[in-house]
């Protein structure tokens, strides 16, 4: 039983002699196949995602060779040792031979005698596109502009130009000229009439990788989202649209059925605002409201954090109820009377992001405190319609009940079905725009590769660990049976997969912390 590990991740999209390195590596695998025995069994999984390329071990080599056939690299990062796992626990036998064809280097410690470990293509030059954010206006109609992070990942300086264009037009660009390693926070201003998706644009010399080069923002000049407003109680509606009011870029309703497509609820209410909401900002009062004298202690890792003092005095009515029940990460702390009392509270959760206020806003004299975790709590959430990253479940709000037809970067269509006005797609892995369409209505999602793992093409982290030998089982079969995968271990299954994302996990935020500090 051989067990063959195809390395389907982005960098596998790099030139080598003429052609990328994935096709490199299935010829690599075509050889292998081409002197198995007969009776010789091949389970042959993919990277990225981790999967199966058939169903269950077997010794036909055209089925396998017309699997290979449609097997393409994705835009997003896989992990060898994981898909080792998998494949392993899989397996009622441990495999006499693991094959693995990757652009990754065996680690200097080694492996068993049964692995095989082959390596297409070599060390190259890349500069890539790591990091993107947009600035766009809230409270005032505004220039926009687009902060992109670029890294040289290269050991000689590199000559770099950033591009921004929207239908061919260039709308601005810039260039500088990085050291070895380094990264280049660049901001482009937009002229003031830049509205809608604009494409961002990469170019040097001697680079190897061209998925990283390109990137998608969608640019707003009045604020991303619309507000409803949803509350029974008219004083909390005159206090938020007082409050809104301050911002003539907002535009907000109380009815949300004159809104098309997704839309950010405010309201005072617990129960679920609504299919099309995209985001929810709740309020939480106490009842009755009373006024308290507390000190909050605010969190400013986070954006709704930002531009608070640590620590300030502010007079609200706040909840002192217990907040055991509500889940998230707390963002602003009441000390009251000894006590650490959760005042917002923030959550993002499959593509929805949500805040919880816990005080009441009627009668408040909006405090700087107040007005600012207001303020930025709805930049955060109007934020939440921002482009997505490959591999990525893709989320969109705001759809009418029905089918919706989805077309991929590449031009494939799928159709699914929505459910309550919402379609999840799970097979975001190219990066560039999807178009999703019901009836005479579009919509346009931007999902963007922004990998630095995948990127760092001269000097790439290993994801391989070796993996333990799977138990032998009481009777062994005969190689020359095949062996069903119809029932797979799921409970062992579930349990290396979440050991080894949260593994790959921390590396990639170890590599991005280090990365940032050079």
């Amino acid at each position: 039983m051989t067990l063959a590990v195809l390395d389907t991740s982005a960098s596998m999209q790099a030139m080598h002699r003429g052609s990328t390195r994935f096709v490199h590596a299935k010829r690599r695998l075509l050889q292998e196949l081409s002197r198995k025995g007969p009776f010789d069994q091949w389970l042959i999984m993919t990277t990225a995602p981790i999967a199966l390329l058939l169903p269950e071990p077997t010794s036909d080599a055209v089925l396998l060779q017309r699997a290979l056939d449609e097997v393409r690299a994705v835009d997003v990062g896989g992990n060898l040792a994981a898909t080792v796992r998998m494949g392993r626990a899989l397996l009622r036998a441990a495999p006499t031979k693991t094959l693995i064809i990757t652009d990754e280097v065996l680690p200097a410690e080694g492996a068993s005698p049964a692995l095989e470990w082959k390596t297409v293509g070599h060390p190259r030059p890349n500069v890539a596109l790591v990091g993107l954010e947009t600035e766009g206006p809230l409270c005032e109609p505004a220039q926009a502009r687009v902060m992109a992070t670029v890294q040289n990942f290269s050991t000689a300086p590199a000559h770099v130009t950033l591009r921004a264009r929207q239908r061919s037009k260039l709308l601005a660009e810039q260039s500088a000229s990085l050291a070895p390693h380094e990264r280049w926070p660049s901001s482009l201003t937009l002229p003031q009439e830049t509205e809608g998706w604009v494409e961002l644009s990469l170019t040097t010399k001697g680079d190897a990788l061209a998925v990283d080069n390109r990137a998608w923002v969608n640019v707003q000049r009045s604020a991303t989202l619309p507000i409803v407003i949803q509350s029974a109680r008219p004083a909390f509606t005159q206090t938020i649209s007082a409050w809104l009011s301050a911002c003539p870029a907002l535009i907000w309703t109380t009815d949300p059925s004159t809104v098309q497509g997704p839309w950010l609820s405010i309201t005072d209410q617990e129960s679920p605002a609504g299919p099309g909401a995209s985001s929810t900002l709740t309020f939480l009062p106490p009842k009755p409201p009373r006024s308290v004298l507390s000190r909050w202690v605010v969190s400013n890792d986070h954006p709704i954090g930002s531009y608070l003092a640590p620590i300030d005095t502010v007079a609200a009515a706040l909840n002192l109820s217990d907040a055991a029940g509500l889940s998230g990460t707390p963002i602003v702390a009441a000390l009251v009377e000894g006590h650490r009392i959760p005042v917002i509270i923030a959550q993002e959760q499959d593509g929805r992001r949500s805040v919880i206020i816990r005080l009441d806003p009627e009668g408040e004299t909006a405090s700087t405190p107040i007005m600012l975790t207001f303020l930025n709590s709805l930049r955060w959430l109007m934020e939440s319609t921002k482009t997505l990253t490959t591999g990525e479940l893709l989320t969109v709000h705001g759809l009418s009940p029905g089918d919706v037809t989805i077309h991929d970067p590449d031009g494939a269509t799928q159709t699914m079905p929505t459910e309550a006005g919402v379609a999840r797609y799970e097979h975001a892995d190219r990066a560039g725009t999807y178009q999703l369409r019901q009836s005479d209505h579009e919509r346009i999602v931007a999902v963007n590769f922004l990998d630095p793992l995948e990127s760092n093409l001269a000097d790439p982290p290993s994801t391989w660990s070796e993996a333990p030998a799977s138990p032998q089982p009481a009777e062994r079969s005969s190689n020359k049976t095949q062996v069903s995968l119809g029932r797979p271990l799921i409970a062992i299954l579930l349990a290396l997969l979440l050991i080894e994302w949260w593994l790959y996990s921390a590396k990639r935020v170890s590599v991005g912390s280090s990365s940032s500090r050079q």
